[in-house]
């Protein structure tokens, strides 16, 4: 078996490095909670965190190009909401924000790398349909 291209090295990486983001997520949620928004805003950022992660693994299978930017969008999708649930973790106070700081700034960096990763996407599927395409003209042969 040949080793893995440097292309797929990235894609794995990125892959362990929202597995991880996932499982901080899992591992700093607090077992009970003192106030319904703060079981609220958990259970909602467990549930982003880990569709972030799984998301990621899809785009991976996608069954076409477009298929693709519609699974990484749904990812960055996803990412933001986790940001935006730890946001609120840290401005509420709510239960166990202390240990949430370094993954709001993880979520933020997963959201500007799948940003990146649906604009180029969405960019390079937009020039290849204003290609011109090779058509022959009726009864020509090649």
């Amino acid at each position: 078996m040949k080793p893995p291209s440097e292309a797929r090295k990235r894609t794995l990486a990125l892959q362990e490095r929202t597995l991880r983001f996932s499982t901080g997520i899992n591992l700093a949620c607090p077992e009970r909670f003192t106030n319904v928004p703060s079981a609220t805003v958990w259970g909602q950022l467990v549930r982003a965190a880990d569709s972030t992660s799984n998301n990621l693994v899809e785009a991976d299978d996608a069954s076409s190009d477009a298929d693709f930017l519609y699974k990484i969008e749904l990812t960055l999708r996803e990412a933001k909401e986790s940001r935006q649930c730890l946001a609120k973790l840290r401005l509420g106070q709510l239960n166990g924000f202390q240990k949430v700081a370094d993954l709001e700034r993880e979520a933020g960096e997963l959201c500007a790398i799948f940003a990146t990763i649906a604009i180029k996407v969405a960019h390079r599927l937009e020039r290849e349909s204003k290609k011109p395409h090779r058509t022959r003209a009726r009864g020509q042969r090649t």
